[in-house]
């Protein structure tokens, strides 16, 4: 079983007595699943994790679609017909998978202050690495087609599980938008703004990947639970809890 990678270290501020720890959010990176024929093997990369230094102020979840009604073949209807059955039943929305959006905001900046950075220099640069190589996917070079070199690039993004509290979305980041706010003399950032869009991955979506499904399907069945039954559909499982269930389910555990 792979070990969990907590990248890229710890940007904590100064530490103040709080009365409880708060949650943290996270984006755990999920490595390729590994084919059938080598579920026996060890898996060749580890869990990339980037715990948020700062949860988001607010978290915006989005879903679009397009009603379409359902046509009756036998009699086509009349213009006035149709407006008055597309605004009653007998039709479904075509929807797309829900997108979520956030800011996450790095500072390296007290940190370095107080001498405790273990990679002085390079600023934020890691995190931000870390959330490139999540958009751009693992280690993938794009290169454009040779007869257009404004080609559009097909890039497959890494699977990642959002982990926000006791809620686990399973999906891939669809737009990054860095703002480098600060530097220090090396024109190196020490504090950044990220626009983040998380598209998540629905079950139809993720059909060959069963573990992601699963993943999916939890999210849902919690979603159940709590409508039924709030008391019993509120688990708080912890970050630690999330990664070790990213673990069992690429390990096959």
């Amino acid at each position: 079983m792979a070990a969990p990678v907590d990248l890229p270290r710890s940007l904590e501020p100064t530490q103040i007595a709080l009365p409880r720890q708060l949650a943290r959010g996270a984006l755990i990176g999920l490595p390729a699943p590994r084919p059938k024929k080598q579920k026996d093997a060890a898996p060749a990369a580890g869990y990339e994790i980037l715990r948020f230094q700062y949860n988001p102020e607010t978290v915006t979840r989005s879903r679009t679609g397009q009603w379409e009604r359902k046509l009756d073949k036998k009699a086509a209807p009349s213009p006035q017909e149709k407006v008055a059955d597309d605004s009653t039943r007998g039709g479904a929305l075509k929807s797309k998978s829900e997108i979520i959006s956030f800011k996450l905001v790095f500072d390296a900046a007290e940190l370095m202050m107080r001498g405790g950075d273990p990679a002085p220099g390079v600023g934020i640069l890691p995190e931000l690495s870390v959330l490139e190589r999540f958009a751009l996917g693992p280690d993938q070079m794009p290169e454009p087609k040779k007869d257009n070199e404004f080609a559009l690039i097909s890039l497959t993004p890494t699977e990642a599980i959002l982990v926000l509290g006791p809620r686990k979305f399973p999906g891939v980041i669809t737009q990054v938008n860095i703002v480098e706010q600060r530097f220090n003399p090396d024109l190196v950032p020490i504090r950044a703004e990220v626009d983040v869009r998380f598209r998540v991955l629905e079950t139809a979506a993720v059909a060959v990947d069963k573990d992601t499904a699963k993943i999916f399907d939890e999210l849902m069945t919690q979603r159940r639970q709590m409508a039924q039954d709030p008391a019993n559909g509120f688990t708080a499982n912890s970050l630690d809890a999330a990664v070790a269930k990213a673990v069992a389910l690429r390990a096959g555990a």
